[in-house]
């Protein structure tokens, strides 16, 4: 119960939208008051989470404090630092972390994650001065998506920015780059990029798998296995207990104290060099601080319940960086151990070997399927049977066969041990590759903190040991996870939601039985694809399962980048384009003036200006929406010429989008006063690399009384049309979902 207690202490924190003002010692004050409560039946419980609260709020206040100066953001500056981990190459240059930095006057910088765009090879340890653009971490913003600012912070990262030019100052001490030189040596031995996939197993090189591999990987529900995780870190203490005890036992030398004084500390020692190649993820941490546990009660002769241990890493974990439980990777691995302690206790000495691992995989399957919900990822159909053959697959012999290959190659030049390795993974992901051609993607829609808190009831119920009796109950309680229903308007009404895509557009518009998508986003040069990482979990998150209509305005990246994506992942009845001829093979159709439909009480109408030899921008299919006597107007990325041209057939909107992300070549006098919106929203990137929205187009709708939104301030913002009165945002999702480390 303590450890309990001090666990709900150190989580609570992470629930406040804005820490408390109080300085560090202010904190103190809490537990002190607890002591003084300690005698009573709960004092000492009250005691417990009072110092893992304070802890927490503590060590966050700190952290917060070490983020980007706020008058250095989107700042150029020349500093001084080093580089941190392993750097990755990317398609466009290098992304690595600089620690110990600061500018030339002495001013200390935070940690910082920086991208040198066709920059020179960096390496871990070194000393480099550099030219950057600084800013404070901040994401995108929008439902089910991945929450970037959290991923920063549970990492330390206090800025982020991109390079502009680079020297070396000084290179790197042996000790600081041994994981970087690893990797060159081993990579030189491992060319081609098949065989280079088992540097993720051997280093925890990411980087090494490519995007196919990981889509495949996702499919199969195979993630786990392609990283160095708690299970091989596990598998590989075990082998090395094992093995030590059984060479004592057959050596000819007398070992003179007990076996298990030489055992744990040799078998502790191999998992912690391997988690250290791993970068000491979090899975991997859980792991090593659960077989430090388990080796030391075996020396001191305790026997301590499994769940106890459990709940001791986890709680260590926590206490060393209260943010840990910001990332997914935190809840999977430790709730998959868990629910594998609970669903199995007791229950092993009486079964076979194969009716332990089947049951293992059905926990894991059914176990953490709440908590891929929770975290919006989706679930593979099938990776319960695939994951039967590939995890010992893994464990058993590459795993042993690539550790046993690295040190032969290092020591005596034998690669051939490693190239088995590397052909055994290459055929359990050809094999893996056929599986995920058939095995289908599930995704969930979050249903609510109290359908979700009811599901997870039930999976707890359906895996209990003897608790055959609750099961068609522990059933009951998962319909809300399977059947979670999202609200749709009303008949004759639009809800209209701007997601915030950075420098693009894409806007969901929904009635009550059809739904439309206005562009995609972009796809990043550097292969960021935000139809696939922003807006589809978007909008499964807002409920939707099809498009009606994908509406693309225009072919430029920002605006189409997106779209592959949203069609390969969503089934979409019909796609319209501006330019249909940029979208080659995805079977378009041009936007045709005039052409309009009825959905549920709602009208559509499509306009184009199309002048004579006008840009991309001026080729943009305008979209009218009137849903009641309030109007929405989408119009793309036209100029002021398409605006005049268009003027006889606007009709005055509500709500508008101001074209071209707010560019000045755009919105003029004429326009705003034909459309006359009332709201206007920008969809541009925070710090613009564009200066979007321009001042001077921002001045013009104020001066002609429409209020402003800025979706690189608010993030996603939600409007509902046709209803009566005037309209205003439902909600601006960086204020809905606020914590207390967002922006």
């Amino acid at each position: 119960m303590l450890l309990t207690a001090l666990l709900a202490g150190l989580l609570t924190p992470l629930c406040l939208t804005r820490l408390p003002a109080l300085p560090w010692w202010g904190w103190l004050l809490f537990p002190l008051f607890a002591c003084l409560l300690r005698r009573r039946p709960a004092g000492r419980l009250l005691l417990v989470f009072a110092l893992g609260a304070c802890w927490a709020l503590a060590w966050h206040q700190l952290q917060l404090a070490q983020r980007l100066p706020t008058e250095l953001d989107n700042q150029t500056l020349e500093l001084v630092g080093t580089v941190a981990a392993l750097p990755e190459q990317t398609e466009t240059g290098w992304r690595f972390m600089v620690r110990d930095g600061h500018t030339l006057d002495g001013r200390s910088l935070p940690l910082m994650r920086l991208h040198w765009w066709g920059g020179e090879g960096v390496r871990a340890g070194e000393q480099w001065q550099l030219t950057v653009r600084l800013r404070a971490p901040r994401g995108m913003r929008n439902p089910g998506t991945f929450d970037y600012e959290a991923w920063l912070y549970a990492q330390g990262i206090g800025a982020v920015g991109s390079v502009r030019a680079g020297r070396r100052i000084a290179a790197a001490p042996a000790l600081g780059q041994w994981r970087d030189r690893l990797h060159q040596h081993l990579g030189g031995t491992l060319v081609s990029q098949d065989n280079r996939r088992l540097l993720a197993l051997l280093i925890g090189d990411r980087q090494a798998l490519s995007d196919a591999d990981w889509e495949v990987l996702q499919r199969t529900g195979t993630s786990h296995l392609l990283v160095i995780s708690g299970l091989h870190v596990g598998m590989l203490a075990l082998a090395f207990f094992v093995l030590v005890q059984l060479l004592l036992r057959c050596s000819l030398w007398h070992w003179p104290w007990p076996q298990l004084w030489l055992a744990a500390p040799l078998a502790l020692g191999a998992a912690a060099g391997y988690a250290l190649l791993a970068g000491m993820a979090v899975p991997v941490q859980r792991a090593l601080l659960m077989c430090a546990a388990a080796l030391l009660l075996q020396l001191w002769r305790r026997s301590v319940a499994p769940l106890t241990i459990w709940l001791l890493a986890m709680c260590l974990v926590v206490l060393a960086n209260p943010a840990a439980p910001l990332r997914a990777g935190f809840w999977l691995s430790f709730m998959a151990v868990g629910l594998l302690i609970l669903a199995m206790g007791g229950r092993l000495h009486n079964r076979g070997l194969w009716w332990r691992w089947g049951r293992a995989q059905w926990v894991a399957f059914v176990g953490l399927w709440p908590w891929l919900v929770l975290w919006g990822m989706p679930a593979s159909g099938a990776s319960m049977l695939i994951n039967l053959l590939a995890i010992p697959w893994i464990s058993l012999l590459v795993v042993p066969l690539a550790l046993l290959g690295s040190l032969m190659e290092l020591a005596l030049g034998w690669s051939q041990p490693l190239l088995l390795a590397a052909w055994l993974l290459n055929l359990l992901m050809t094999v893996l590759a056929w599986a995920g051609s058939w095995s289908p993607l599930i995704y969930l829609p979050f249903p609510g903190w109290a359908s979700w808190c009811l599901a997870l009831a039930g999976s707890l119920l359906l895996l209990l040991p003897g608790a055959v009796v609750v099961r068609p109950l522990a059933l009951l309680c998962l319909l809300p996870l399977l059947m979670a229903e999202q609200t749709r308007p009303a008949p004759g009404e639009l809800r209209v939601v701007t997601l915030d895509v950075g420098q693009g557009l894409s806007v969901l518009l929904q009635t009550s039985g059809h739904t439309l998508l206005y562009d995609a986003g972009a796809r990043l040069a550097s292969g960021f694809d935000l139809g696939e990482a922003v807006v589809v979990p978007s909008l499964l998150a807002l409920g939707v399962e099809r498009l009606d209509v994908l509406l693309v305005s225009h072919g430029d990246n920002d605006h189409a980048g997106g779209v592959p994506s949203v069609i390969r992942m969503l089934p979409t009845e019909r796609l319209i384009a501006g330019e249909p001829e940029r979208l080659q093979g995805l079977g378009a159709q041009a936007c045709r003036h005039g052409e309009s439909w009825s959905w549920d009480g709602v009208e559509f109408t499509l306009l184009r200006a199309a002048l004579s030899d006008a840009p991309a921008n001026g080729q943009s299919c305008v979209l009218q929406v009137r849903a009641g006597e309030q109007g929405l107007l989408l119009p793309g990325d036209i100029r002021q010429a398409e605006e005049y041209a268009l003027l006889p057939q606007l009709e005055s909107a509500d709500l508008l989008l101001a074209p071209h992300h707010g560019s000045r070549s755009s919105s003029s006098y004429a326009f705003i006063r034909r459309v006359a919106p009332h709201w206007v929203v920008y969809s541009a990137a925070y710090h613009s690399p564009y200066g979007h929205p321009h001042p001077l187009v921002v001045q013009r709708y104020q001066e002609l009384g429409s209020d402003a939104i800025y979706t690189g301030h608010s993030g996603a913002v939600g409007f509902i049309l046709g209803r009566s009165g005037s309209i205003s945002p439902e909600w601006r999702w960086r204020e809905a979902a606020r914590r207390f480390w967002h922006q």
